[in-house]
């Protein structure tokens, strides 16, 4: 019960405006794996809903919230499960390549004359805009690092925050941050970023996926000053990694840098648009095999 209420304490953080009520009762059973018995444990404690009985309707984000912290069996927790694949014994791993497999459709089918179809920058040289399919391979971020000081700073300030999955509005948010200790990927490392600055670190923020195979999740981490070179770091996300229990919090502790698991794109916290469609992005499906 006491994992219940937390779960449902931090849910009650996130203001109303956020919610869209569009989880059905159904849903919440088959995509989010919350039985009656729990839906009705979770209604007593408080659990935002809209409707009556069988026809209530819940917000996604705060099922899947409380799905996490709960490790309840569910489609998001078994996708999840499959990243520990992606990492490795972090000592013997010298370099890592990963195919993507990239493909998209238009995103406004009927409409007049021929799509226009352009790819980002990045990719502009490797992927073929015509097809609507390709695949290409990329080196992921490799370096071998434990970090020492003042990196110790940047760890005992993640570890006073919690995953969260919030609304972009939010995450731009920082107050909302300080206020419930609550965050996403983009959110924390925005926050550890300026620790790390007014603390005389070197560090910057990167951004693109996370490759954990065979699906890639938009992600942003840090990039701290090692020895001259710019290394990936990502204390907070290592550490919600070893609290889901898809990662070993011993082989991959927070002050080890995140090897072989990062496809870099940008240099800031922006989601990168793959593929875009008369100036619009277009969504895109990406899947990963990876090869070390």
């Amino acid at each position: 019960m006491n994992a219940q209420k937390e779960a449902v304490e931090r849910v009650l953080m996130v203001p109303e405006w956020c919610r869209t009520y569009s989880a059905s009762r159904e849903d919440a059973l088959t995509v989010y794996g919350m039985d009656d018995e729990l839906i009705e444990t979770l209604l007593d404690l408080g659990l935002p809903r809209q409707g009556r009985g069988r026809h209530l309707t819940f917000d996604p984000l705060d099922l899947e919230n409380i799905g996490l912290a709960l490790r309840l069996r569910s489609a998001s927790r078994s996708a999840m499960l499959l990243w520990a694949r992606s990492f490795k014994d972090p000592h013997r791993l010298a370099k890592a390549t990963c195919t993507i497999q990239l493909s998209w459709s238009c995103p406004a089918p009927g409409h007049d004359g021929d799509c226009a179809f352009t790819a980002s920058p990045t990719l502009r040289n490797q992927v073929d805009t015509a097809t609507g399919r390709t695949s290409f391979e990329v080196e992921l971020a490799n370096d071998a690092c434990i970090f020492g000081d003042p990196f110790p700073l940047l760890v005992a300030e993640a570890q006073r925050l919690h995953f969260h999955r919030i609304i972009p509005e939010l995450a731009a948010d920082l107050g909302f941050l300080h206020e419930t200790r609550l965050a996403d990927c983009r959110s924390a490392n925005t926050y550890l970023a300026s620790v790390a600055i007014r603390n005389g670190l070197a560090a910057r923020q990167a951004s693109g996926y996370f490759v954990g195979s065979p699906f890639l999740v938009a992600h942003v981490w840090l990039e701290v000053d090692f020895n001259d070179r710019w290394v990936a770091a990502d204390p907070f996300f290592l550490m919600t990694l070893g609290h889901w229990g898809v990662v070993d919090p011993d082989g991959w502790p927070p002050f080890r840098s995140p090897r072989n698991v990062l496809w870099r794109l940008r240099g800031d916290q922006l989601q990168e648009n793959l593929i875009m469609h008369d100036g619009q992005a277009v969504p895109v499906t990406l899947l990963a095999r990876m090869s070390h």
